[in-house]
C-alpha cells in the first residue's frame, strides 16, 4: 500500500498524529458526566464506579513507563496497531459486560494501551521532522492535547443526555478503528537498534536512588496530593452535582472545561513567574492560590450545607489556577539537585502522581452524602499533605550554591 510522505503531506501527517495523541486523553473525561447513569445501570455505588476514572489515571501513567521501550523495540506503527487493537477489544468489554469489576478493569486496559499514542505520536514527529518543522509539528500536538480535555466533557455531557452512557464508549471505539486505518497511511521510520541494553540491575538501582532520594519524594508527593486535591473533582463531582444536586450532565460537560481552561491558563503563565521570583517564591504562591481555592469551596459548602454549585466550582477554578504553576514547579525542584537518573526520575513522577490521586480522590466515595462539602473535604485534606511535605523546603541554589 502507499503510504502519505512526511515531507510531502505535512498536514495530513499532524491530523493523523493529533489523532494518536488525544485518543487517551478523549478516554479519560468524555464519560464523567456519565458517571450516575453507569453507577444506576451496573446496580452499583458510587465510591465502586469511582474506580473506573482512578485506575484508568493509573493505567494511563503506566502506559508512559512502557511504551518508549516497546516502541524502540517493535517500532513505532507495530506498538499503536498492538494498543489500539487491544483499546478497542477493551472498549468491547465495556459496552458488553454487566459486571462493574469487569468495566473497571477494561477502563483500566483502554488507558494503558489507547494511551500509547500519546507519546508514541511526539516519537513519530521526532522520526519525520527535523528542526523548525519538528518544533511545530509538536507544538500543534501539544496544542490539540490541551484542547481536546476541555472539549471532551462538553461532548460526553450532550451524548449523555440525548442518547446515553454507551454512546461516549462508541465515539472511543471509533476513534479506535480510524486510528488504526489511519496507521496504515503512514511510513515506518527505519530506526538503528541499539546494541547496548541496560543490565537489569543497573535499573533497580535507578529507581531505587530515586525512590529514597527525600528531597525528590517530598516534592513528587506534594505535587502528587495537590493533584489528588483536583481529581477529586474528576472521579466524584459527576455524583455530587449531577445524581446529588440535580445539575445536566450538558451543563456538568461545561463546568468540567472550565476547570481545566483554568489550569491550562495558570500552566501558561508559569514561565513569566518564575522569571520574576525564585522558585521558592513561585511555589508559594501557587500553594496560596490552592489553599484559597480549597477553602472558597468548603465555606461555600458549609454556608449552604453544601449545596452552592457557583461557590464550589470558583473554587476549584481557583484551586487550578494554583495547580496548573504548583505542579511543573515541584515536578522541577524534585529533581533540580539531581545529576544521573534524569529518565528513571521523569518517569516515575508522573506514576506517582497519578497513584496519589487514584488513592486520595477513592475516599469521596466512603464520605457521607453531603453535597460539595464532601468534595471540598478531601481537596483540603490533599492540599495539607502538600503543604506538609514542603515545611523547610528550600532552593537548591540556597542550599548548594555549587549546583545552581
Amino acid at each position: 500500500m502507499r503510504h502519505l510522505s512526511p515531507e510531502k503531506h505535512p498536514a495530513f501527517v499532524l491530523i493523523i498524529l493529533t489523532l494518536f495523541a488525544v485518543v487517551g486523553p478523549v478516554s479519560i473525561d468524555i464519560f464523567t458526566p456519565s458517571l450516575p447513569a453507569i453507577t444506576a445501570f451496573f446496580g452499583t455505588t458510587s465510591a465502586i464506579a469511582q474506580w473506573s476514572v482512578g485506575l484508568f489515571m493509573l493505567g494511563f501513567s503506566l502506559s508512559m513507563l512502557i511504551v518508549g521501550p516497546l516502541a524502540d523495540r517493535l517500532g513505532r506503527k507495530k506498538t499503536l496497531l498492538m494498543g489500539y487493537t487491544l483499546y478497542l477489544a477493551a472498549t468491547a468489554i465495556t459496552l458488553l459486560t454487566d459486571s462493574i469489576y469487569l468495566f473497571i478493569a477494561a477502563r483500566f486496559a483502554q488507558a494503558v494501551f489507547g494511551c500509547f499514542g500519546t507519546a508514541v505520536a511526539r516519537m513519530i514527529a521526532r522520526d519525520y521532522y527535523r528542526d523548525q518543522m519538528e518544533m511545530k509539528m509538536l507544538a500543534y500536538i501539544g496544542g490539540c492535547l490541551t484542547i481536546a480535555p476541555m472539549a471532551a466533557p462538553i461532548i460526553g455531557g450532550y451524548l449523555q443526555e440525548y442518547a446515553g452512557w454507551e454512546y461516549s464508549f462508541y465515539v472511543m471505539a471509533a476513534m479506535a478503528v480510524i486510528a488504526i486505518l489511519a496507521l496504515t497511511l503512514l511510513p515506518e521510520n527505519k530506526l538503528e537498534k541499539t546494541t547496548q541494553k541496560p543490565a537489569p540491575n543497573s535499573v533497580m538501582a535507578g529507581y531505587k536512588a530515586v525512590l529514597t532520594d527525600s528531597r525528590y519524594l517530598r516534592f513528587t508527593i506534594a505535587a502528587g496530593s495537590a493533584f489528588a486535591g483536583a481529581f477529586v473533582f474528576v472521579a466524584g463531582g459527576s455524583f455530587v452535582l449531577i445524581g446529588q444536586l440535580g445539575i445536566s450532565p450538558a451543563t456538568y460537560g461545561y463546568l468540567f472545561a472550565v476547570a481545566i481552561a483554568s489550569y491550562l491558563l495558570s500552566a501558561s503563565m508559569g514561565p513569566k513567574l518564575t522569571a520574576t521570583m525564585s522558585r521558592s517564591q513561585s511555589t508559594l504562591v501557587a500553594g496560596s492560590l490552592l489553599i484559597i481555592g480549597a477553602l472558597v469551596s468548603l465555606v461555600s459548602g458549609l454556608l449552604t450545607d453544601g449545596l452552592s454549585i457557583t461557590g464550589y466550582v470558583a473554587g476549584i477554578a481557583i484551586y487550578e489556577l494554583g495547580l496548573g504553576l504548583f505542579m511543573p514547579l515541584c515536578q522541577a525542584r524534585a529533581t533540580e539537585h539531581m545529576k544521573e537518573n534524569m529518565g528513571t526520575a521523569a518517569g516515575l513522577i508522573f506514576f506517582i502522581e497519578m497513584l496519589l490521586a487514584t488513592l486520595i480522590s477513592a475516599l469521596v466515595g466512603f464520605l457521607p452524602v453531603a453535597g460539595t462539602l464532601s468534595l471540598s473535604a478531601i481537596t483540603l485534606m490533599a492540599v495539607a499533605i502538600s503543604g506538609f511535605c514542603l515545611m523547610k523546603t528550600s532552593d537548591v541554589s540556597q542550599v548548594n550554591p555549587q549546583t545552581a
